[in-house]
């Protein structure tokens, strides 16, 4: 760990206005709820929104660095992050879709109509679905730190050894998937209204983003959201610190379940050395989890070596 003076010194010379962080933090919600009123899709709105914020929040990582260190990365690091933001949609909004078509099919069948609501109880099954697939993202992502069958996909997310804005997206295809089933089941099964369930997605995509952000944002302990003091620590990268802040969006769960950890700014963060070979290139890191060690020789799935480097 870094010596506590350091850590304070380098806290006083980056720390932003208290302001930055609540303003980030609801701005891309406002205008995804505010964008449909002008003939924006929803899906649309939230995507150019959090797109909009990872480019800000970049900027902001170049003006006022927490760590100027994780500035400098190879072009290859920097191109696997823009494949990851460039193909992160199409996992998430194919479950999406696939839940959303069973669903209706479901209704369908039983005859079930979803009746037109006022806006006070849309907004709150909105926030109850929110809170509903909090609490199961938080227990998946645990588990896939604990059970290696789901750690293998996961492990892409963890592979950066700096966290940036940049790589707030880089999750393995499956990842994303049961992201998404998550997100997306409490929000079909209680009917909640497109528009709203676009906001409620905007508010986890954007603690996402936040929360790997190179900036520091928080003022104080932060007690609501996972914030980046928490996450640095999730992504250190000695285990016995990192097997804690399993939270996708609130705190609440792990002052609850006991995995709340506040500390110091890891040293490195990142996958210990030696207990992987993952690939470089977004290809290779999505064939890793089949084809483990053997992905550049023997694995059938991968006939190039030069797509899985």
């Amino acid at each position: 760990m870094v010596h506590a003076c350091t850590y304070m010194h380098m806290k006083k010379n980056t720390r932003l206005s208290p302001l930055i962080f609540p303003l980030l933090l609801i701005a891309p919600a406002l205008v995804v709820a505010a964008l449909p009123a002008l003939g924006v899709a929803p899906a649309l709105a939230m995507t150019l929104a959090v797109l909009a914020l990872i480019a800000a929040t970049t900027l902001l990582e170049r003006a006022r660095p927490f760590n100027a260190q994780w500035l400098t990365q190879p072009a290859s690091e920097t191109r696997t992050d823009l494949a990851y933001i460039a193909l992160a949609s199409l996992p998430d909004r194919l479950t999406r879709i696939v839940i959303e078509a069973g669903v209706i099919m479901l209704l369908a069948w039983s005859s079930l109509q979803q009746p037109a609501r006022p806006a006070i109880e849309s907004i709150g099954l909105a926030l109850l679905a929110f809170v509903l697939a909090d609490l199961g993202k938080y227990a998946i992502h645990r588990a896939s730190h604990h059970w290696p069958w789901l750690w293998r996909f996961h492990l892409a997310h963890h592979q950066p050894d700096r966290l940036t804005a940049l790589n707030a997206l880089r999750l393995h295809p499956v990842n994303l998937a049961y992201n998404a089933a998550i997100d997306t089941l409490p929000l079909v099964l209680l009917g909640v209204a497109p528009q709203w369930a676009a906001v409620m997605a905007t508010v986890r995509a954007t603690v996402g983003v936040l929360q790997h952000a190179n900036v520091e944002l928080e003022t104080g302990r932060q007690w609501l959201v996972n914030a980046p003091s928490y996450h640095r620590t999730h992504h250190d990268v000695d285990v016995r610190e990192a097997n804690h802040n399993f939270a996708s969006t609130l705190l609440v769960w792990d002052r609850l379940f006991g995995t709340l950890h506040r500390a110091p700014a890891p040293e490195r963060v990142g996958v210990a050395s030696g207990s992987h070979r993952l690939p470089e290139g977004y290809l290779g890191q999505t064939l890793y989890p089949w084809c483990g060690e053997r992905l550049a020789t023997s694995c059938t799935l991968a006939r190039f070596r030069w797509l899985v480097r």
